[in-house]
């Protein structure tokens, strides 16, 4: 798998504006995707204030393959677009929550995640990282999770005491929160790190979260 500064060779400093996905799906935690979310998607409405020097903000959906999503904590949500691939992406990112139990065992959803990180960046929050590590991305890599399941994750690939860890092409974040943190570690590696605490301090992000 290409490192992820490769992937984005030709595209330095989001230059022509990544389309990121972010998949959700039934029993979802909420916080997971909001945050990672609210992160990246405050690249266009800062750039739009004239308040962040980027050639390009990124283009975030939320995704889903059914019309209404009900999320672990009872949070209803309508994503942006209801699709069976994910074609047109520059990066997926996979939350998690105890929804996950269903992707681990849908094998179609597992190769075509399989077939996205040939090429491309994919992201986990939580418990998602099982998903990827499922669909055989996380093998021979490092990567976290939520620390109440950091011991079944060794299984499947090299467990990390990090918020955030990349890895390749492959991003993972652990618990809940860290979802911000995940957020802006893809500003940092898109954009650079000025970037990322311009929207760190936007958010009132506390720099050692």
């Amino acid at each position: 798998h290409h490192p992820v500064q490769e992937i984005l060779r030709e595209d330095k400093g989001g230059q022509k504006g990544m389309k990121v996905g972010k998949y959700i799906f039934s029993n979802v935690e909420e916080l997971d995707f909001v945050g990672v979310f609210e992160v990246l998607a405050k690249t266009r409405s800062m750039k739009e204030e004239g308040k962040l020097p980027i050639e390009k903000a990124l283009q975030v959906d939320v995704i889903a393959s059914e019309n209404i999503i009900t999320c672990a904590n009872g949070l209803i949500v309508k994503p942006h677009k209801v699709i069976d691939n994910f074609e047109g992406y520059d990066m997926l990112i996979v939350p998690g929550g105890k929804g996950v139990n269903q992707l681990i065992d849908d094998a179609k959803f597992l190769k075509k995640l399989r077939d996205f990180a040939e090429e491309h960046m994919i992201s986990s929050v939580c418990t998602g990282a099982f998903v990827l590590g499922k669909a055989g991305l996380l093998k021979g890599k490092k990567a976290t999770t939520h620390h109440e399941h950091k011991e079944a994750l060794k299984e499947l690939c090299e467990v990390v005491n990090s918020r955030v860890s990349v890895n390749g092409n492959v991003i993972s974040a652990g618990g809940v929160s860290c979802s911000l943190d995940l957020g802006l570690k893809i500003l940092e590696v898109i954009y650079g790190k000025k970037i990322a605490e311009m929207v760190a301090d936007r958010l009132e992000i506390p720099p050692e979260m």
